[in-house]
């Protein structure tokens, strides 16, 4: 059993196996297919009903549809919220789940919507698993792409960082100066960590070329807007 960041299925030999996946978004749906391909039998199973989307956000975040609105609100928690709402969750691309619908077809994996496990214990060599609507299964493995949680306190270099530049953190997410620096600093951060500033997109690509272009004005003129 691990989470999905520690799979590296270049080095996995899963012929034959069964594998459970839990989690509904773009991870699980890539860990499905490379298990598929190496052979093994998936079963993907999420608490919700899988969601289709080709952007992980609604497309009035990439501009000033929504931005503007968010960036006007000066109340860091706020703007946390609107985040959260705004990602609602792990989404799959159309491609994506294009592929798993076939799959599915060929028998290759079973998709279990709305479905929570409830219990899950290793015996006779296999993960015993129970989920809440009392159906019982075995797995070869189980791999967790649950998501990942931004804290910029347990990240192990900015844990030192903060100690020299200390900043105001919203459940887990620090608070960045317009140009995304730490505060009197030209320590610069981007990324999912940059969320408060650039919004929900953050994470994304479209959300680095964002970040981007409020990081280089300081870069060229390192003493911009530093108190």
């Amino acid at each position: 059993m691990c989470h999905s960041q520690q799979v590296n299925l270049n080095q996995l030999n899963v012929t034959g196996e069964r594998i459970l996946i839990v989690g509904g978004g773009l991870s699980s749906g890539h860990l499905a297919k490379g298990a598929i391909n190496l052979g093994a039998t998936v079963t993907l199973m999420t608490r919700k009903q899988l969601q289709e989307k080709i952007f992980d956000a609604d497309p009035g975040w990439l501009g000033p549809k929504y931005l503007k609105d968010f960036h006007a609100e000066t109340d860091w928690y706020v703007r946390y919220q609107q985040i959260q709402q705004a990602r609602n969750g792990g989404s799959m691309t159309p491609e994506i789940m294009l592929q798993l619908k076939k799959a599915s077809h060929e028998g290759k994996i079973r998709i279990e919507e709305c479905c929570q496990v409830s219990t899950a214990h290793w015996q006779d060599n296999l993960w015993q698993v129970g989920c809440h609507d009392g159906s019982k299964h075995q797995f070869n493995r189980i791999w967790l792409a649950t998501g990942t949680r931004f804290s910029a306190m347990e990240h192990p270099l900015l844990q030192d960082v903060l100690e020299v530049y200390p900043t105001e953190i919203v459940n887990g997410l620090p608070v960045l100066d317009k140009y995304l620096r730490l505060p009197k600093s030209n320590f610069f951060i981007m990324g999912g960590l940059a969320a408060l500033q650039i919004g929900p997109v953050a994470r994304n690509i479209h959300g680095g070329k964002m970040a981007c272009r409020r990081i280089v004005p300081a870069i060229v003129k390192p003493s911009l807007g530093i108190e």
